[in-house]
């Protein structure tokens, strides 16, 4: 049986990076949406095709907040979502490690039980936060841990100052835990720890700073955060916001950016420019108070989709020097204008495999399949088969003998002749490489 997913990850291109189209111009859930109050922090699982999506809500106004609390969603489709259950699943308790707050959740399924780890506090100042964990059996009733899972760490000095907004990812047996590591000097990257049993962790390593190659200090970026991944096949997929100081902020979450691994994680790579940035949205455009952020991908078939939030509060004319601001009172409180705040989605479809059935001869014996560079040729037979690939000039490109199945790669840009010999049966098929 051929399946498609395990050929996205094997195709050895470290320059292919999809490209994601928004599903809508707007936020599909927006501010004020089942409660008085801000969304921020998705993250996203499908569970026997629904989609789950956990969420920070901040209840009350701007200027006013009261503590951050975890809400559940669940949709058919991932864009039309509804509140399930209508409380919160988790809150801050009094007496606690977290009685200030918990945000940024991230969930997954691992060893049985669904694992979130979240951002946590006392106060909700940045030098206060620390990574909790918590389980559940049925994603809804959590149990916290008793203290933190990790916290910054003074000996190490890419994360002595400050940790936060974990995201998990399961590969085989191990989970893998990144996270926002900050330095006691400002500087922003991210981190990762493993655990094999979702709740104690090891092997703490920085893998990857901000590609200064995309995103130059003299254009104000600081590095990345909020990281979150996936796997398509077995490929890591690491997805992170841009961090940049401007005129009015020294922090902006401004964008988000696509790392990869071929399995290796020390060994990474980057796409030559964001996925999306804040003034791709009427929503999140803006010089003052905007910001696009926290981006959450699952692999669901053959598309790699992505959650996000971001807000557009303020814009400052520096000709007039006026500033509009996007918000209005409800009573004492402030509250965003409509379509100024909120979860909005992306998405990148990978192409379906290209399967090719032709054969010249006494039996219908070879098949080949083709996804980018990546090929699987199959016969129906014991007997020895030959591949040649040519380019148009003639170039012999790749060569190999083999029984039964054969995988290959093909490092080429262009049009390829592929040619099988199997017994009295010959497949011949052209195909265009990138």
């Amino acid at each position: 049986m051929i399946t498609v997913t395990p050929l996205y990850s094997q195709v050895i291109d470290t320059s292919f990076f999809p490209k994601f189209v928004p599903y809508s111009p707007g936020p599909i859930i927006d501010w004020n949406d089942f409660i008085v109050g801000s969304w921020a922090d998705p993250t996203v699982l499908k569970v026997n095709n629904e989609y789950i999506m956990y969420a920070s809500a901040m209840h009350g106004g701007i200027a006013t907040p009261q503590p951050i609390s975890i809400y559940r969603f669940t949709s058919l489709d991932g864009y039309s979502w509804g509140m399930n259950p209508s409380t919160p699943v988790f809150e801050p308790v009094n007496g606690t490690f977290y009685e200030g707050g918990l945000e940024t959740p991230n969930v997954v399924f691992f060893k049985g039980e669904y694992h979130m780890y979240n951002t946590v506090y006392l106060q909700n100042i940045p030098f206060q936060f620390k990574i909790s964990h918590a389980t559940s059996l049925n994603g809804i009733n959590w149990t916290m841990d008793s203290t933190q899972i990790l916290e910054p760490d003074s000996s190490v000095n890419w994360m002595s100052e400050i940790v936060a907004e974990p995201g998990a990812l399961v590969k085989n047996d191990t989970l893998y835990l990144f996270y926002t590591a900050i330095s006691n000097v400002g500087n922003v990257s991210i981190g990762l720890v493993r655990s094999i049993d979702g709740n104690s962790f090891f092997d703490t390593s920085q893998v990857v700073t901000i590609p200064r190659d995309v995103y130059p200090v003299n254009d104000g970026y600081l590095g990345l955060s909020t990281p979150d991944a996936t796997l398509v096949g077995d490929t890591i997929y690491l997805f992170t916001d841009l961090v940049r100081s401007d005129t009015y902020n020294d922090w902006n979450q401004v964008g988000l950016h696509q790392f990869k691994s071929y399995g290796d994680i020390n060994k990474w790579y980057h796409d030559t420019s964001a996925i999306h940035i804040s003034s791709d949205f009427t929503w999140t455009d803006g010089n003052y108070l905007s910001q696009l952020l926290g981006a959450t991908p699952l692999m669901d078939g053959n598309r790699l989709r992505l959650w996000y939030w971001g807000y557009d509060l303020a814009q400052i004319d520096t000709i007039l020097n006026d500033t509009l601001y996007h918000v209005h009172l409800v009573g004492s409180d402030l509250h965003p204008d409509t379509i100024h705040w909120g979860i909005g989605t992306s998405e990148y479809v990978f192409p379906n495999m290209t399967a090719v059935d032709k054969t010249v001869g006494l039996d219908q014996n070879i098949s080949i399949k083709f996804y980018n560079n990546r090929g699987l040729v199959e016969t129906k037979n014991n007997l020895e088969s030959t591949l040649n690939i040519y380019s148009l000039t003639g170039q012999l490109l790749y060569r190999n003998t083999f029984k039964n199945t054969h995988n290959f790669n093909i490092d080429y840009a262009g049009l390829i002749f592929n040619n099988v010999t199997n017994g009295n049966s010959v497949l011949t098929h052209k195909y265009i490489s990138f």
